[in-house]
């Protein structure tokens, strides 16, 4: 990947942002590439050397880099920090790096540190449950004791304490429960995933097409129907349904704004790979021509 700087950062910056401090050590895929869509994975590794993104895009990847720095100092009694740890299933090595593991009456609590937004507290996050079950499952295989609770420690970046809408974070930091999956579960959704992964690795080995991403992997942005009214900048209410909004906009005499959804994770490139990927540039293609 090569790092550019549109906006006339510090070198420093720059060259910060140009050094992989990442390792998976000697595993095949990490958690998080076993948690990434396959066609990601396999473009990615592809077109690596092609892949352009600005310092400015990768601010809080540099920060949260340099919070592990800092963790890692924090040394305190009961806690593990920065843990890489490894195990075999058929043949393939996974590994994670576990943030911090708490050990608590011969049990343990994992706890995953987020730059984040405040959005993403106080909406759903499937992939954050996913991967704290994936570290559990890791953990409860390499020690044989069991993880009875599973934290993110969220730091909202765009935080304000003026805000006052319902559900948004008390403070800066925030502490959020996951849900704690069965071992039986757990242990399903790996070898899920690494299935899926050796499918889309054997298609790209006999240069097939890989398989698409699904909604949930492109973050899909559902359409929505806004009831508006001449004069007034802000939509009255916005719902799933045109039936729906119809009949308020009918009743308040004004208008439907249709809001198209969108995969926002292939319109915005946050997968890097949008301008090689057939299934994006296909649907892309479709619409120049509806």
């Amino acid at each position: 990947m090569k790092v550019t700087n549109k906006f006339g950062v510090p070198a420093p910056l720059v060259t910060l942002a140009s050094k992989e401090y990442y390792s998976k050590g000697a595993s095949q895929y990490s958690v998080t590439e076993l948690l990434s869509p396959p066609r990601v994975r396999r473009l990615r590794e592809h077109h690596d050397s092609k892949i352009e993104t600005d310092v400015t895009d990768l601010m809080w990847q540099l920060l949260g880099s340099a919070l592990h720095v800092v963790m890692e100092r924090g040394e305190t009694e009961g806690h593990i920090s920065e843990e890489r740890l490894f195990t075999d299933v058929d043949g393939v090595t996974i590994s994670g790096q576990i943030d911090l593991q708490h050990i608590e009456d011969g049990s343990y609590v994992i706890t995953d540190y987020k730059f984040t937004s405040a959005w993403a507290v106080m909406n759903d996050k499937p992939e954050w449950e996913q991967q704290l079950n994936v570290y559990k499952w890791l953990v409860e295989r390499v020690k044989q004791r069991p993880v009875h609770g599973l934290r993110i420690c969220a730091l909202v970046r765009d935080w304000s304490r003026h805000e006052t809408k319902a559900g948004y974070p008390a403070a800066p930091i925030q502490m959020l429960e996951l849900p704690v999956w069965d071992p039986v579960k757990a242990e399903k959704f790996v070898r899920d995933r690494l299935e899926v992964h050796r499918h889309a690795k054997a298609l790209w080995d006999l240069d097939m097409w890989l398989p698409d991403c699904t909604d949930e992997e492109r973050w899909m942005r559902e359409t929505t129907y806004a009831v508006k009214r001449e004069g007034r900048k802000t939509a009255i209410r916005v719902f799933k349904t045109m039936e729906e909004a119809t009949e308020l906009a009918e009743k308040e005499k004004g208008y439907v704004e249709t809001r198209h959804g969108e995969p926002v994770r292939c319109t915005g490139n946050y997968c890097g790979v949008a301008q090689w990927c057939e299934q994006f540039q296909r649907e892309q293609r479709g619409k120049q021509h509806a």
